[in-house]
């Protein structure tokens, strides 16, 4: 299949998968998630396949959600079916899946670029790699499961960035066990794949699984709590000006509404 904004490619039971819009900071518009999503589904039904890599192309993972995807005013019915039908549908397809999926974190990870490379099973992120909050600075809350994620995986080592927003490093991420750093992670993410292609994949598996039922056992209904509650702030005066804002590239005025 052909797709315009992602590049996949395929090496002996490894799939690649190159967020590859570089002059937007390979920012999610509403294109680049379907075709993730297409993706996903191909390589699920491949039985071939046992190991994923995601990665950004140039020097950017993700920017995260495009607010320059559509001109017209972001509703709260909008927004939540944004997050219902392609974010939520992205973070359940690399948690559900039985492949194993592994993040090449290259530069910037901004928003739900976060969560799609924390959502991966093994993460890999380059010491100057930056995971830039950027939900707040137009009014809403982490999504994409972001707050689950963080709060699963390292406890409230980041309750600062996930009420306030704000930006931590690689290497302060590295140091609560979310991820490993590495000079080139995409060459480490590959070795990795390699190692997972050739061995007792079906162990692997089932390990994820085990994994999946101690620590994302409850994720589906968080998504659900999630979308409620972050599409209502799309009616909120902080939202609107947030994005106007970013549109106009000035700085917001919040009201706290």
């Amino acid at each position: 299949m052909f797709y315009k904004n992602i590049r996949i490619e395929y090496e002996d039971m490894i799939s690649t998968i190159v967020i590859d819009r570089p002059g937007r900071m390979n920012a999610l518009d509403s294109e680049t998630r379907s075709e993730m999503i297409s993706a996903f589904g191909e390589i699920e039904k491949d039985n071939t396949i046992r190991a994923v890599i995601i990665t950004g192309a140039g020097t950017v993972f993700s920017a995260g959600a495009d607010l320059s995807d559509s001109k017209e005013e972001i509703t709260e019915d909008l927004l939540r079916s944004d997050l219902e039908e392609s974010f939520h549908v992205i973070a359940k397809a690399i948690r559900n899946s039985r492949k194993i999926f592994i993040s090449a974190v290259n530069g910037i990870a901004a928003g739900a670029g976060i969560s799609i490379a924390l959502l991966c099973d093994l993460v890999f992120a380059s010491k100057d790699a930056r995971f830039i909050l950027a939900f707040q600075g137009i009014g809403l809350a982490p999504d994409t499961g972001l707050s689950y994620i963080l709060a699963r995986l390292s406890g409230g080592r980041f309750s600062k960035y996930l009420i306030t927003g704000g930006e931590f490093s690689a290497e302060y991420a590295s140091q609560a066990g979310i991820l490993e750093l590495s000079d080139d992670p995409l060459s480490k993410a590959r070795e990795v794949a390699r190692s997972i292609a050739d061995g007792p994949f079906l162990a692997y598996s089932t390990a994820k699984s085990f994994l999946n039922y101690s620590l994302f056992g409850d994720l589906e209904e968080f998504l659900k709590i999630e979308a409620r509650d972050q599409s209502k702030l799309a009616s909120s005066h902080d939202f609107k000006e947030g994005v106007r804002a970013f549109r106009e590239k000035r700085k917001p005025k919040f009201r706290g509404n």
